[in-house]
């Protein structure tokens, strides 16, 4: 009789401990119903480009370098094609409105937004230390796993840390954006202006470079590219809000792609990706 009284106790706190962990079932949080107390500070480049920009294959490359600095799960990149130099197999009628908006130029780009300005690759590192070194006030969980026939519901939850947000606008940010495009031809071939500079990775590569496979490549927003406000009792220590978005991938193959969705403070002074996160379309990702 004792040994049936310890199994069932054994049982009745295993089937407790297995309902506590749960959650909601969406791998997006603990079930508490309350916000992780911290959060990873992480890098969000926008950069602006063209295929026939010669400069612009130093893009990826200097985002290869935060990323091996920093870490492929702390730093993402976005391309953001336009038409400043010509023909652009890549470029949407949102990533030519970003550059026209921030660009300064191909290849520019911003970390987190700050100086709400495209700026030269040569600051992004010293940008990015920036933002690495502060503490996040905030972080995002996607869950990109649930899809009927073409279509996919994401569902982006913000968590705020143990402070309120500072009072100010706060968006939610989401596009898609692909890991490898490439093609062959004119708006597929990138120019290349350092073929004849001998200490450049492309010396002697040819230009254009055939085939080249451009990276990270921004092709639609999963609400607006203005996103969507938080609610003021959303930015309250331990809140968490979520974000529904319906995306159509007919006609595209879903493998080989990202969703990206961050936190926007919008100020015409200080704008500041808060902090962003990113997962593949057909998974999810929690607060980290």
């Amino acid at each position: 009789m004792k040994k049936l009284l310890v199994l069932a106790t054994i049982v009745s706190l295993a089937l407790f401990s297995c309902k506590d962990k749960g959650g909601d079932g969406d791998g997006t949080d603990d079930g508490s119903g309350k916000a992780p107390e911290t959060y990873t500070s992480k890098v969000l480049l926008e950069y602006t480009t063209c295929a026939k920009c010669p400069y612009c294959p130093d893009g990826p490359i200097y985002a290869d370098k935060l990323v091996t600095s920093y870490g492929a799960d702390v730093v993402y990149s976005v391309a953001m094609h336009n038409t400043y130099q010509g023909n652009d197999a890549m470029v949407t009628t949102e990533s030519q409105s970003f550059s026209d908006a921030y660009s300064a130029g191909n290849p520019t780009g911003m970390i987190n937004r700050i100086g709400g300005k495209c700026e030269s690759r040569s600051n992004w590192s010293g940008k990015a230390a920036g933002v690495t070194g502060e503490d996040a006030k905030c972080g995002l969980a996607i869950d990109a796993s649930k899809k009927n026939g073409a279509v996919y519901t994401v569902k982006v939850k913000v968590g705020v840390g143990k402070n309120d947000l500072p009072a100010g606008k706060y968006y939610v940010i989401a596009y898609l954006s692909q890991k490898e495009m490439t093609g062959s031809g004119d708006g597929w071939d990138q120019s290349n202006g350092y073929n004849t500079t001998s200490t450049h990775v492309l010396y002697n590569k040819g230009n254009p470079l055939k085939n080249y496979i451009h990276h990270n490549v921004f092709r639609k927003s999963l609400n607006t590219m203005n996103g969507t406000l938080i609610a003021s009792d959303k930015m309250k220590a331990g809140s968490i809000s979520e974000y529904s978005f319906d995306l159509d991938m007919a006609g595209l193959d879903a493998a080989g792609h990202d969703i990206t969705a961050f936190v926007y403070f919008k100020s015409v002074s200080a704008p500041y990706v808060e902090n962003v996160q990113r997962v593949a379309l057909g998974s999810n990702k929690n607060f980290d």
